[in-house]
């Protein structure tokens, strides 16, 4: 499951809009031509090389006012049903349909429009072949005839969108079919993807090779559904094109496939504005330099290189905590000298492979000027300003005071869980004296805390005092090591434990990560935001992944000193996006961008609580054309209803 604050990387790859977002009504959805345009070139560069044909999934980006555009490209569209089979006709090409059940009504309408039809279940196309006969031999068209398989191979990490799942009720598993009598079935579709690289389809193909061979040498056509994201910057094109073409040439079939994110990736905005600041107790945490201010539009936005986001340090440190703790049960009655072998040995291999070791050399070309800090026997420290973090390495043999580096990583989920530190891991360095563990924290600005402060900080927190810098609660958690230079005391009063050690909880007993943990005594009111737009109305695949959307010139947690949530104008409580920080104070009246809000967005979009749709427009940076194609009133909202 995706964490509260994790933000997919390829919404760094957008521009800034090219037109004056003041001077536009909000909220708006704004597709760039250009921007779509590219992402049209370079399917279409996909379909030429492989010889498959692509089709837009109208699913994932239905904007039926750039038809014109990708209609140039594209060979088509796949629709979910009759209204987007409709819809599929205003494409002008070929026409693809899918849905896990008909009704004989809506068959009447989409056998005449279509080309292909693929079915959910034998069930089904058995009670609709006889229309698709009749259809034949009356008008001498119906659409070729396929069936949905299940590849029972699954790499989608959120269950949601996993349709792969155990007993998912998408497509047919390959048991189910042994011994059924498929004649007339022309077609064999799967879809197993969930924005992933042509690396996961080449394995899906196999399983489904695998499974599916006697029905793959009977049929025509082989549609690989969706789900890829072709258009990201990193995606391995060359690898899609080798592997659509192989598998076309060996199996003699036309092949298909029908991205809709790829479509609209990274062409969108939504444009907001703020309507007004529900004000916290604003707590401004860390340094931030001028140069992290005022950055003019166009400039990269991107987070610094040095530091890795906090949703993927976080997989990264418990993935290699797994790492490590199963290799350590492989040891049997080790002494010192050979764990710590071992543990070096775990921790470089686990390193390459993931493409998280670098070099001591490295490591100080990245540190070269910056601040050197006092730290202590256990690490060597440095502050970034300009970022308001600090990088700290262990020093070898050992992994700071615990020795191992499972323990050291151990502490680092823990700190987080208990105490929303938000330490990351960031690196292992190899150098010739050993090896280093290296992470990340947020500057703290303030004064060491009194030993009566900490005293009176833990018994509020329901520990009582165990022995000098030792605290203990009644359930056996532990914080050890918890000294004035360890907790910070934060202008505004607050406590920050800045280098405790957590004592007393197993790895399995920390909050599931599913779940936000409720930080010991860090608490911060943060003041919402409240826009013009919905996260549940307009951006509703934020709170179903669920994933934090890129804010134009905002950052992380701690990234700036001004941190605030967005929340819009429905009643749904949870109708906010928590994890903002920005250089400056926001205004009311501020135009905010969100980035990405194209796919997706326009077709999941609700008129709950009658909140105002935002309009659709259109901007060509050739023309600097800003065209609004559809605005949205009470009749909109009303005719949805009774």
């Amino acid at each position: 499951m995706a964490t509260p604050f994790f933000t997919p990387p390829h919404v760094y790859e957008q521009p800034f809009p090219a037109f004056d977002i003041d001077a536009i009504e909000t909220p708006a959805y704004v597709v760039d031509v250009a921007l779509l345009r590219r992402n049209m070139e370079k399917l279409a560069h996909v379909q030429s090389e492989s010889g498959a044909r692509v089709l837009l999934a109208l699913k994932g980006f239905s904007m039926f006012s750039v038809f014109p555009i990708m209609r140039e490209y594209l060979s088509g569209c796949c629709a979910s049903g009759l209204n987007e089979a409709l819809l599929a006709q205003e494409f002008g090409r070929e026409v693809h349909v899918y849905s896990p059940a008909f009704k004989e009504h809506e068959m009447q309408q989409i056998i005449p429009i279509s080309h292909h039809l693929s079915f959910n279940s034998l069930a089904q196309f058995r009670k609709f072949k006889p229309m698709l006969d009749a259809a034949k031999a009356a008008t001498g068209h119906a659409p070729s005839p396929g069936i949905r398989v299940n590849p029972e191979h699954s790499e989608v990490e959120v269950s949601l969108y996993d349709p792969c799942s155990p007993g998912c009720r998408l497509g047919i598993r390959s048991e189910l079919l042994e011994g059924e009598d498929l004649t007339g079935i022309e077609g064999l579709h799967f879809h197993a993807l969930c924005e992933q690289d042509s690396d996961v389809l080449e394995r899906t193909v196999a399983a489904v090779e695998r499974r599916f061979p006697k029905l793959l040498r009977q049929v025509q056509w082989v549609n690989m559904g969706g789900g890829h994201h072709i258009t990201r910057k990193d995606y391995d094109v060359a690898r899609l094109i080798r592997v659509l073409r192989t598998f076309r040439e060996k199996w003699g079939k036309d092949v298909y496939i029908e991205p809709g994110e790829a479509a609209g990736l990274n062409t969108g905005y939504l444009i907001a504005e703020v309507q007004d600041i529900i004000s916290g107790e604003h707590k401004s945490t860390v340094v931030s330099s001028p140069s992290h201010t005022n950055i003019p539009h166009g400039q990269d936005r991107s987070r610094p290189q040095l530091f890795r986001p906090a949703a993927d340090a976080h997989h990264s440190a418990a993935g290699l905590h797994d790492f490590l703790r199963d290799a350590e049960r492989k040891l049997d009655h080790p002494d010192a000298a050979l764990r710590i072998h071992s543990e070096t040995e775990s921790l470089l291999a686990w390193a390459r492979e993931n493409h998280r070791l670098i070099t001591a050399a490295h490591l100080a070309h990245i540190t070269a000027g910056l601040a050197e800090l006092e730290g202590a026997s256990e690490h060597d420290v440095c502050l970034d300003h300009a970022a308001g973090r600090v990088l700290k390495w262990t020093k070898p043999p050992n992994f700071g005071a615990r020795g191992s580096a499972l323990g050291y990583l151990e502490n680092i989920l823990a700190c987080n869980a208990f105490f929303a530190l938000d330490w990351r891991f960031e690196a292992i360095v190899q150098a010739d004296d050993g090896v280093r563990i290296l992470s990340s924290q947020p500057f703290i600005i303030g004064e060491n805390a009194t030993v009566q402060e900490i005293d009176s900080w833990f018994t509020t927190l329901g520990f009582g005092k165990e022995r000098e810098n030792t605290y203990v609660r009644p359930d056996g958690l532990k914080v050890a090591d918890a000294r004035p230079d360890n907790l910070i005391r934060r202008p505004d009063g607050a406590l920050v434990p800045v280098d405790v050690h957590i004592l007393g909880v197993a790895f399995e007993d920390f909050p599931d990560e599913d779940v936000e943990p409720e930080p010991l005594g860090c608490e911060s009111i943060t003041p919402t935001i409240i826009l013009d737009i919905s996260a549940t109305a307009h951006m509703p695949d934020t709170l179903e992944m669920p994933y934090r959307p890129y804010i134009f010139g905002a950052g992380l947690p701690g990234e700036h000193p001004y941190e605030y949530k967005m929340g819009g104008t429905s009643c749904l409580a949870g109708d906010v996006l928590s994890g903002f920080s920005f250089p400056e104070p926001l205004r009311i009246g501020q135009r905010l961008v969100f980035a990405d809000m194209a796919h997706y967005t326009m077709v999941k979009t609700t008129t709950f609580n009658g909140v105002p749709h935002p309009d659709i427009a259109i901007y060509d940076p050739s023309t600097k054309e800003y065209r609004v194609v559809r605005k949205f009133g009470y009749p909109d909202f009303r005719n949805k209803l009774s």
